[in-house]
């Protein structure tokens, strides 16, 4: 767990980053870094006290692939009366109760944000949900990252950001995502119609979709030197934070 403090406690942020399928131990550290810079700049975070901590709720590229391909699998599937099952949902609930504990923390997290690369994007969200049902955090947020689609819990809508790469542009026309795991899964549901039966493509969909033109594909996201940067010398990973910190923002 690391911590960035002025010496004042006025305003409390946790940051945990839940790394996906076979991740490499360090993959999400250099978004961990850049988000607490700017949330430490930002006036959201003005004489705040920042913690934040990279986690593994299906485990490392050190564990059998096919064991976390099993469980990312289940969670997708979960539907929102049955999130005390989610297998990543309860291993980043648990630890995130355990950092707590280490830290000696006696009061609750002013805002705690969970932010899930591929399918740890899942277990953010449901982990985001236990934590609001349980009370232990009344002000918590989660961002999927290149996730799969996955129903979200209709309290957690409006506090969960999923964030997917841009098609290319085609004209005015704009082509499908380069990364092909945020196209898997859904948030379809049926509804009601004059009384008949209706599929719904969105009606599990997290409040908030952004598509962010990065260069490159699912693995490349949080990119931060040449050859993934734009025209204007922005790199994959300032857009990542850049529409972050904007979401974040608008909630102040």
């Amino acid at each position: 767990m690391r911590t960035i403090t002025n010496g004042r406690a006025d305003n409390k942020i946790e940051m945990y980053f839940l790394a996906g399928l076979a991740t490499a131990p360090l993959f999400m550290e250099n978004l961990r870094l850049a988000l607490e810079r700017r949330l430490w700049q930002a006036d959201m975070s003005d004489e705040a006290v920042i913690r934040s901590t990279l986690l593994y709720p299906y485990g490392d590229w050190s564990r059998n692939v096919l064991a976390q391909i099993w469980e990312i699998r289940a969670d997708m599937r979960r539907k929102d009366g049955g999130l005390e099952k989610s297998i990543g949902g309860s291993r980043t609930f648990e630890a995130i109760k355990r950092a707590r504990g280490e830290n000696g923390d006696s009061e609750k997290a002013g805002t705690t944000l969970l932010v899930g690369h591929s399918g740890g994007g899942i277990a953010a969200v449901h982990a985001a949900a236990m934590l609001m049902a349980a009370g232990e955090s009344p002000s918590c947020f989660a961002v999927k990252v290149g996730s799969p689609r996955c129903r979200i819990p209709e309290r957690m809508k409006r506090r969960v950001l999923s964030i997917h790469a841009e098609g290319r542009r085609r004209g005015d026309a704009v082509g499908r995502s380069p990364d092909f795991v945020s196209r898997i899964g859904s948030y379809g549901g049926w509804g009601r119609s004059r009384a008949l039966p209706v599929w719904q493509k969105g009606m599990h969909a997290p409040g908030t979709r952004t598509a962010v033109p990065i260069v490159g594909k699912h693995a490349d996201y949080f990119r931060d030197r040449a050859p993934y940067l734009n025209e204007e010398g922005k790199s994959n990973l300032d857009l990542i934070v850049d529409a972050i910190v904007a979401w974040l923002t608008a909630w102040k």
